[in-house]
């Protein structure tokens, strides 16, 4: 990715005129955790972690160019369109073009005209980002038996295709997760902690055919996944802060 270059849900920068004009930090989220200090007797504050961090808040400036005033308000246009839809959208940034942040916009643009007569137009967006950013290429893998090697330093939270019939062991670094009548395919999501099956284009939720328990994680390092039946394909998300 070029310098100044950026890419929101599709809508690429070097391809609509616009290029970021001010360098921006995406910043490192806080953790979630709340400090009890009305113990009696203790000299520190009690800890309570959640274990997960907040959104990261940041604001990114860019300019669109164009030639004339409906070429700019299509660009424009087509850039809110890819950013505003209601739910996370996928953005990366020439300056970390390695990873992809989930993003959705909080307040209203502030749009300026550098001169009079410009063409130009800035817009400054500010967003809300999940907390963590993604490796972007990496490919899914699936087989019977595989080992899959996380390269960050945080655990990932991987979608899981079991393909097969009947009773299935997924086991990922030696814990069983037990799926019962299996019809042909299924699907486990860590991050959004639930299970389904697709029917055409139909999604069946297949809650009841995971055993209770946690969803599979992936640490960081060296993983193994195999399922005793079938094929697994594992979507792994590798993710850091």
């Amino acid at each position: 990715m070029r310098r100044g270059d950026f890419n929101i849900n599709g809508f690429v920068g070097s391809a609509n005129g616009a290029v970021i004009t001010n360098w921006f930090d995406t910043g490192i989220p806080e953790r979630k955790i709340t400090l009890n200090d009305s113990a009696v007797g203790l000299d520190r504050a009690i800890l309570f972690d959640d274990g997960n961090y907040a959104n990261r808040e940041f604001e990114f400036e860019f300019s669109i160019q164009a030639d004339t005033e409906a070429q700019r308000k299509s660009r424009y246009t087509a850039f809110m369109v890819a950013l505003d839809t209601g739910k996370y959208v996928p953005a990366t940034f020439y300056f970390d073009d390695q990873y992809q942040y989930q993003i959705v916009r909080t307040e209203a643009v502030d749009v300026t005209r550098p001169l009079v007569f410009s063409s130009t137009r800035i817009y400054k967006v500010k967003v809300s980002a999940a907390p963590y950013k993604y490796l972007l290429n990496v490919a899914n893998v699936s087989g019977t038996s595989l080992t899959l090697t996380n390269p960050e330093l945080y655990y990932a939270k991987p979608h899981f295709i079991v393909k097969g019939t009947g009773a299935i062991n997924l086991t990922v670094n030696g814990v069983v997760t037990k799926l019962t009548n299996v019809t042909t395919s299924i699907e486990l999501d860590s991050v959004l902690q639930t299970v389904w099956r697709m029917d055409g284009v139909t999604v069946v939720n297949e809650n009841a055919k995971m055993a209770i328990g946690n969803f599979p994680l992936l640490k960081p390092g060296a993983n193994t996944v195999s399922v005793n039946s079938g094929t697994v394909e594992v979507e792994p998300r590798w993710r850091t802060l």
